[in-house]
Formats: C-alpha cells, structure tokens, sequence
C-alpha cells in the first residue's frame, strides 16, 4: 500500500465550498476577489489555495492531518479521513469523491520501519554507493542521510531523505502534537526513508501510472524508494569462506572463540608465548575471513532491509 507524508492535488473548484471566507486571505484586482488563500502549520501543514479566475483549487496537506491516525500515514485507507478533518474545521467543505480525479503535482513519498538502526543505514549506503558523481550523499549533523541525484534539472531531481523518526517526534516543536493526539511511544525505533517528488513527471514515473489523478497515485502498485535504493546500492558478492582445509581451520578458530578477534588475538598470543613470532601476521588470514563473513552478513542485513521497505 502507498503511504505519503505530504501530497499537493490540483483540482476543479468544484470540488470545493467555501464556507468561512473570513478565514481565507482574499487577493483582489481591479475592485473584485480574484483568489483566496488559507494557510497553517500547526498543529499540520495545510494549504488552500481557490483560483476564481481559472476555476481550479490547490491543496497541501501533511500526514499530521490524520491527528492520531498519523502513524498510517496518507493512503487509500486515510485519504477520507484527510479530507474529513478539513472539513470539520467548518471553513470549506472539500467533495472527497471528486477530489479523487484531481491531480497530485507533488507528493512526499514515504515509508516507516521498525527495528532499523537508522546510523547503520545511513553508513551502509555511503559505504555503497555505486557511483559517487551521478550520486551525493550528505550525512547532516541531527544524523538525517539526504541522497541527492546529481543533476541540474528539476525535472529528474530525486531526493531521498532517511532519518530517525522517533528523534524527530521527540523535538520541543512536536511535543504539543504527539500529547494531544496520545501518540506517546508510537514512533519507537522507526526509521523513515522519504522520497520528494516535486513534479507530475516525477509523481507518473517514479509510480509508475500514466496520469497524476489522486486516484491513480494512491492505488499505483509501484515502490519508487526499492527502485531508487537498487539504483543507487552496489553489492559485491561475497566468497566463498571455506575453500581449503586450511580456511575451514581458521574458521574454526573463529566460532570457537564467538567470531570475536580480539578473543582470537589472545588464544594465538597464549599459544606462541616466544615474542619473536609476528601476532599481526598470525591474525591475517582471520582479519580476512572476518571481512568475509562481514560482507554476507551486509548482503543479508540489506536485503531485510529492502524486504521492510515493500
């Protein structure tokens, strides 16, 4: 199912009834109202913008709008819901069903995941990027990893944010939210990966359907953050550790004393008590099987990885 954190639709103004124009911010000319505009941040964004002249409404809204359904995000099960709780602030009312055909131009794709140690991430898709030109990567001070395409036009501009949810919901600014709502503890060791799209070109392809209705984008079968990460992520399969007599040997040594070198490098110096024997030699070849098993341990850490992201 498709979640979003944030979705902008453009609409017939049809769609909507103003019903408080006291709460909209009127832009006149020429002695006439040629546009209203409504305009929040908290307790969510939300963003109403009613074009007289072209007979289209804009809206913006984030998945805080849910209240304490947040943690569902925006989805075909909460899109209702959405446009239920603007309506309930009795200053327009929005036709749920006839938004459904209006258009999303930008949308904040997003998925939430438990029991993902948000720095490991960040570090495992630094360390394998397959190409540092085409693609940058930032690791910002609060920890969030911004992947950027690198390229100059908005068009094909893709931008991935990871970053730890439950750090964010902690801040001073969401304190009021998450009381209010009683969602104390609901964003508990959950990772989220977003992905902005800012354009219709970017919405149709990276979901894969052939129009921006809002139908469309919330029942597209596509997983645009999967089909980014393989993009981006190179693997190199790792060898085969047992080869030889003398790699199963060595391994040997290494679950003996719990994969541990450190464990490894004090059995070896019990063993060759005479200090003319080099320890650092002795320990390379399980300085290498380690790195071996690290590398399938990576293969297998990234692939639950992808497998929580679908």
């Amino acid at each position: 199912m498709q979640t979003f954190d944030k979705l902008k639709i453009v609409a017939s103004i049809d769609t909507i009834e103003i019903l408080n124009e006291n709460a909209f911010e009127k832009v006149e000319h020429a002695g006439g109202i040629i546009s209203l505009k409504y305009y929040q941040e908290k307790p969510f964004l939300l963003v109403i913008k009613v074009d007289l002249a072209n007979r289209e409404v804009v809206i913006e809204f984030s998945g805080k709008i849910l209240g304490k359904d947040y943690p569902q995000l925006i989805s075909i099960n909460t899109i209702s819901k959405c446009f239920q709780n603007i309506n309930d602030m009795h200053i327009c009312y929005i036709d749920a069903e006839a938004m459904m055909e209006g258009e999303v131009v930008k949308a904040d794709y997003t998925k939430d995941i438990k029991g993902v140690d948000t720095t490991r991430l960040a570090n495992y898709i630094q360390g394998h990027l397959c190409n540092y030109k085409a693609y940058q990567s930032r690791l910002l001070r609060n920890g969030n990893l911004i992947i950027e395409k690198n390229v100059v036009s908005k068009e094909y501009k893709i931008r991935m944010t990871i970053y730890d949810k439950q750090k964010e919901m902690c801040k001073t600014t969401n304190k009021a939210f998450i009381q209010d709502n009683h969602l104390e503890g609901c964003f508990n060791d959950t990772c989220r990966v977003e992905m902005n799209l800012n354009s219709k070109e970017q919405v149709r392809k990276a979901l894969k359907i052939s129009d921006n209705s809002l139908k469309s984008v919330l029942m597209s079968e596509a997983n645009p953050i999967v089909d980014f990460l393989n993009t981006i992520i190179v693997q190199e399969e790792p060898r085969q550790c047992v080869s030889s007599l003398k790699s199963y040997q060595t391994e040997l040594v290494l679950k003996d004393c719990d994969y541990d070198l450190q464990k490894v490098e004090a059995k070896i110096r019990s063993l060759y008590p005479n200090r003319g024997v080099s320890i650092k030699n002795k320990m390379k070849p399980y300085r290498a099987m380690m790195a071996l098993i690290d590398a399938g341990n990576d293969a297998d850490y990234w692939q639950d990885i992808l497998t929580k992201l679908r």
